[in-house]
C-alpha cells in the first residue's frame, strides 16, 4: 500500500514538473530601476537595443563547456523579434531559468558591457567571463553577438 502512494506521488510530481515548463519570452523587458538609480543617472541612450533594455545587442549567446556531462553554462538573449527571449542555464550550480527570471539575472550584466564590433576578441571574452563570473576551468567558451547595427560576430577560446 505504501509503495502505491510513493509511486503515485512520484508520478504526480513528474506530471506537475512537465506541465510547469517556463516560456523563454520576457513579459516586461524594461530594466527594474531603483529610486537611487533614477536620481543619480541622467536619462541618456547609449546605443541601447530597440527594446529599451539598456542592452546594446540584438542577441547574445554564451556557452561555456566544462569537462564531464551536465556541466555547461549557457546564456541566451534575443530581442530581434517583437518579443524578448532570455535563458540562463548554469548546470554546474543547478540553476535553470527562462523568461522573466532569466532576464532579471542577465540584463544587469549585459547592459554593463560596452565593447563593440571593433573590440579585440580577447577583451570581449575576458569581459564576458568576468561579467558572468564564468569559472576559469572551462574547456571552451563560445560567444555569439548580434550588435545593434545587425553585424554578427563569434568569439571562441579553448578547444
Amino acid at each position: 500500500m505504501k509503495a502505491r502512494y510513493i509511486i503515485s506521488a512520484a508520478g504526480l510530481s513528474l506530471l506537475l514538473t512537465a506541465c510547469s515548463e517556463e516560456s523563454e519570452t520576457v513579459e516586461d523587458p524594461t530594466p527594474e530601476e531603483t529610486s537611487d538609480q533614477s536620481e543619480e543617472q541622467p536619462d541618456t541612450d547609449q546605443g541601447a537595443g530597440p527594446d529599451d533594455t539598456g542592452i546594446p545587442f540584438l542577441s547574445f549567446e554564451m556557452d561555456a563547456e566544462y569537462e564531464g556531462n551536465d556541466n555547461d553554462f549557457e546564456i541566451s538573449y534575443d530581442s530581434e523579434n517583437s518579443e524578448v527571449e532570455a535563458v540562463y542555464e548554469n548546470e554546474r550550480d543547478m540553476m535553470t531559468m527562462s523568461g522573466d527570471d532569466a532576464y532579471q539575472e542577465i540584463q544587469p550584466v549585459l547592459s554593463e558591457f560596452d565593447f563593440t564590433i571593433d573590440t579585440s576578441d580577447d577583451e570581449v571574452i575576458d569581459s564576458v567571463i568576468e561579467g558572468f563570473e564564468v569559472e576559469e576551468e572551462f574547456q571552451s567558451i563560445e560567444i555569439e553577438i548580434k550588435y545593434s547595427d545587425g553585424t554578427e560576430k563569434e568569439y571562441k577560446r579553448g578547444e
